[in-house]
């Protein structure tokens, strides 16, 4: 009676060992292709024909071409505009040199063609809606540029990051030491851009700015920054 007691209670346990097994495995598995999924998604280029450009300018009418020293605030020993492009060079490891537009900009839509060199961690970022102290300080978003940063949406100076792109899925999307096409539509508290045609960042946080200047920063830091940015076309919407 003990013995067939004990062999019952073997079986239980391989039973319900089996059983946990399976449902680890079934967990695993599907989290594993839930994160394989979220990686995909530089396969889906969804890009509006407003952020369409030909011969390296936006189409339709309406277009200001920011890359103007008198529409810029900037710091020219750091940033200069020569031959249509804004560049910026940096390596700075106290502040950040941001530029900027003397405007302000509520709703608008904007067409960013920008290549990032310098160290490996090199780092910069387009701003909207900023709200600058001075040229190292400017809260307001960032949408991101930058190894393990391409592709995510933050807020410098308050909420920090708002929405991260998967950086395996940046890596495959970003042309390295090339010419990087951000197309970006803020509209009410809905921010969203695409990286060379693809959608990184939907977010609707209602904490940030409503207005403010747009710009670019090089960012401080022990590491050698350099920026071009050689198309920066911005249209207001209307609500």
């Amino acid at each position: 009676m003990v013995t067939n007691y004990y062999h019952f209670m073997h079986l239980i346990c391989k039973r319900s060992a089996i059983v946990l097994a399976c449902a680890f495995v079934a967990i695993t598995f599907r989290a594993n292709t839930a994160f394989a999924q979220r990686d995909t998604t530089a396969q889906n280029v969804t890009l509006p024909a407003d952020g369409k450009l030909i011969d390296d300018k936006p189409i339709g009418q309406g277009w200001t071409n920011m890359l103007d020293a008198q529409k810029l605030n900037l710091q020219p020993e750091y940033w200069k505009i020569a031959n249509g492009t804004l560049h910026g060079d940096c390596n700075d490891p106290s502040q950040n040199h941001y530029s900027y537009s003397k405007r302000i900009y509520s709703d608008f839509e904007a067409n960013i063609l920008v290549k990032i060199s310098g160290d490996d961690d090199a780092n910069s970022g387009v701003f909207l809606r900023v709200h600058p102290d001075n040229f190292d300080k400017a809260a307001g978003y960032r949408i991101d540029m930058g190894k393990g940063y391409w592709g995510s949406l933050s807020e410098e100076g308050r909420a920090g990051m708002l929405q991260r792109y998967p950086g395996r899925a940046a890596s495959r999307l970003v042309k390295a030491n090339e010419y990087n096409h951000y197309y970006i539509k803020a509209r009410g508290h809905h921010i969203e851009a695409w990286l060379n045609g693809v959608k990184t960042i939907d977010s609707d946080y209602e904490g940030a700015f409503l207005d403010g200047n747009i710009g670019f920063q090089l960012a401080r830091g022990p590491k050698h920054t350099t920026v071009d940015i050689k198309d920066f076309y911005v249209r207001e919407l209307n609500l």
